[in-house]
């Protein structure tokens, strides 16, 4: 069978572990790279030879790509990937954030869905194994309804850089229904439109409760889905599922661990430094960094978007706003959608601009050389 043409525009540290899953998936091929940067785009090619471009519209002129892999700073990435879906290309996976503005993620969104291109926005948590199974495993009802979601671990400094990857969860353990209104507060200013740490209480349509606070404690990072009948609980590195035993009058001490639907060993598998690198010389990568590719390329064979889908951006993009105007209108609640789609939560530099001369020359090409023993 012929593998799907894959073209990666945005050679930096995480474009090349992008592209690298593609190269290690059976079905796809990297045929080809663009990048503004002529640094990037020069040993990109000398480590995979693929043709490369220094615009990447010619690279979508030029070469019939199945799917596009734009890994940019966010504040590039609405019209790079409207670009991609104008440009007739099958499926779209970008990094995260989705975008700064809701007007923007709504356009990026609205682009695919006319022309039926499945799109996922970030490399994300809900792609992995063991979220997928307890995923899964809750939504065929086998711990009862979900009652309550509490991530735990405090946001950190943002709420929509890496903190869409908790919302994501959330969403999902929360069966993707529609939130009805949002009430928080955010660490710094509520008036500044940068990211920013929060905590507060989302509500959905179907009832179900969900919780964020602002502090780190005792119980580390990680998520907790209580059902009627059992619990769900990760600490980002382990998962486990517990059913109530013992008939009425659940307690902590009647919790029973649930054998053989989790995988086995921590969530992201071996993770870091760790990793070392394989036989061709390339860093080994992640499981989340694999599973959100494969994710993309199984939405392009069944003709859907993927969990992380580029509506799912949106929600989670809307959901950190809705803390902030929580926060701005007094803490009072938020109802969902936004009615006003011009707000906007601008991520942290790194996430929003190009990293070199954020990070520094020397340290940026530390990390990109860092992907490969040439």
């Amino acid at each position: 069978m012929a593998k799907y043409r894959v073209g990666l525009i945005g050679a930096g540290r995480k474009g090349t572990q992008h592209a690298r899953a593609y190269m290690l998936d059976e079905r796809t091929e990297l045929v080809a790279v663009a990048d503004g940067d002529p640094e990037n785009l020069a040993l990109f090619q000398k480590r995979t030879g693929v043709p490369g471009y220094a615009d990447y519209r010619q690279m979508l002129e030029k070469e019939a790509l199945d799917i596009a892999a734009p890994i940019l700073p966010v504040g590039v990435n609405p019209e790079v990937v409207i670009a991609c879906a104008q440009a007739g290309v099958k499926a779209i996976l970008c990094e995260k954030p989705i975008s700064a503005s809701l007007e923007e993620a709504d356009r990026m969104v609205a682009e695919c869905k006319s022309r039926r291109i499945p799109f996922g926005a970030g490399d994300l948590d809900v792609n992995l194994p063991a979220y997928q199974k307890a995923l899964e495993f809750i939504g065929a009802g086998e711990l009862g309804a979900v009652k309550r979601i509490t991530l735990l671990g405090g946001s950190g400094t943002e709420m929509s850089g890496g903190g869409c990857q908790r919302f994501t969860l959330m969403r999902h353990f929360a069966g993707c229904d529609e939130v009805a209104w949002v009430s928080g507060w955010v660490c710094d200013d509520p008036l500044s439109e940068h990211d920013q740490g929060g905590a507060g209480y989302v509500r959905f349509a179907n009832g179900i409760e969900a919780f964020t606070y602002r502090d780190k404690d005792a119980r580390g990072r990680g998520y907790e889905v209580v059902c009627e009948d059992g619990v769900f609980y990760s600490d980002d590195n382990l998962a486990g599922l517990y059913r109530y035993v013992e008939g009425d009058g659940a307690s902590w001490e009647k919790l029973e661990k649930i054998e053989g639907i989790l995988p086995e060993g921590p969530i992201y598998g071996v993770y870091g430094e760790e990793r070392g690198y394989d036989a061709e010389g390339w860093r080994c990568l992640g499981d989340r960094n694999r599973a959100s590719c494969k994710a993309i390329i199984d939405a392009l064979e069944r003709g859907e978007d993927p969990p992380g889908s580029g509506e799912n951006g949106v929600k989670v993009l809307e959901m950190a706003i809705a803390v902030r105007e929580s926060h701005r209108r007094g803490c009072a609640p938020v109802m969902l959608p936004l009615a006003d789609r011009s707000l906007r939560l601008i991520p942290n530099p790194s996430r929003m601009y190009n990293k070199k001369p954020i990070l520094g020359h020397e340290k940026y090409m530390d990390q990109v050389l860092s992907q490969k023993k040439d």
